[in-house]
């Protein structure tokens, strides 16, 4: 392959793949993601989204360590604007205007363009919206007469305030309900509910079709100033990537040793059923959207044309204290138990929890 991009809620697959079809594109990256591209010898690495806080970010060093390797890297949108402002002076190729926002020292914090998404099964679909591209509808509404400059102002800093989860259309909606009208609150949520624009989602593109204009069978390999040192820390890192993909490959032969659990109570049917689903190599992809549809229909999160409303099931995840990661878990394995009932002619009553213990909001 030639090139590598790790993106997830900046862009979707597809605009990805209509300027680059021949690009291997990966998740968000987390720390080590870089390192095993390396060994790939690929010659382009476009970093757009990576993880901030579930996991370890994208450590500086493996980019350092890419470009060493002749590698070209390249950032924008999100964690890629972050990490090529902080490292285009080794040779990292920053693209976008929020790039430009971060090298300007315009932004600063690493919060600036952080956001929580669904999981890859459901297209990475943002639940939360970076402060960047909310303080420009702050000030798309500003040009547009619908707020003031000092209730936008004001409206912002309420907003940077929160933690970035909880960053959302519905969040500035509130903040400017007592500084407006009746009327002018719903004239706002009009025109910002019609002319969606990101700033992340244009700077991605604007990187992928950069990347689309360059010739990969003639690009020379990269070249640096710089030695790249191999200290401890790093021989760290090299070392939890290669155990932590051994582990990864040591698990696909534990199946069976879930199928020899006696399934005597509901958690353990639940448990050797998932066992055996993976034995059978079943696919949860499938069934990932209605996995997700039957817990946000049970949770009343469903709007009249029946799609789930992703920020109405944030508001409930935030309210009982679970995180992102756990939630993606439990969807993906209600989704191998249905592909497990769809493969056996079983009722998904059997297995499927319907009652949805482990994560069913509270009620008033």
């Amino acid at each position: 392959m030639s090139i590598i991009v790790f993106a997830g809620p900046s862009i979707s697959i597809d605009d990805i793949k209509h300027h680059l079809p021949d690009a291997d594109i990966r998740p968000p990256a987390k720390q080590g993601d870089i390192y095993i591209a390396v060994q790939e010898e690929t010659k382009i690495i476009a970093l757009i989204d990576g993880f901030f806080e579930r996991v370890p970010a994208v450590w500086h060093k493996e980019i350092l360590y890419a470009m060493s390797r002749g590698i070209h890297v390249y950032g924008s949108s999100s964690m890629g604007a972050l990490r090529a402002a902080e490292l285009d002076s080794f040779g990292m190729i920053g693209v976008g205007e929020i790039y430009q926002q971060f090298t300007s020292g315009q932004l600063e914090d690493d919060d600036e363009v952080a956001l929580i998404h669904a999981p890859a099964h459901l297209g990475y679909q943002p639940i939360s919206r970076a402060i960047v591209d909310l303080r420009q509808d702050l000030q798309r509404a500003h040009k547009h007469d619908l707020l003031s400059q000092e209730h936008a102002q004001a409206i912002e800093k309420q907003l940077k305030s929160l933690w970035y989860p909880h960053r959302t259309p519905e969040a500035l909606y509130q903040f400017a309900q007592p500084l407006l009208t009746e009327k002018q609150l719903e004239a706002l949520k009009h025109f910002l509910g019609n002319n969606v624009i990101s700033q992340k989602q244009q700077d991605a593109l604007s990187l992928v079709k950069k990347l689309e204009a360059i010739d990969t069978t003639t690009l020379p390999a990269k070249q640096v100033e710089y030695t790249f040192n191999e200290n401890d820390a790093w021989q760290t890192l090299i070392n939890d990537v290669e155990n932590e993909q051994q582990a990864k490959a040591a698990n696909l032969f534990d199946v069976q040793a879930h199928l020899e659990k006696e399934a005597e109570t509901d958690n353990k049917l639940r448990g050797a059923a998932l066992a055996q689903a993976k034995q059978l190599g079943l696919s949860s992809q499938p069934w990932i959207q209605p996995a997700f549809k039957k817990i946000a229909t049970e949770w009343q999160c469903i709007d009249e044309q029946g799609t789930p409303n992703f920020e109405q099931v944030s508001s409930i995840l935030q309210s009982l204290g679970t995180t992102v990661t756990q939630f993606n878990q439990w969807v993906e394995r209600e989704a191998l138990l249905l592909a497990y009932c769809e493969y056996k002619g079983f009722s998904d009553e059997v297995l499927v929890d319907h009652s949805f213990r482990q994560f069913k909001p509270l009620q008033n």
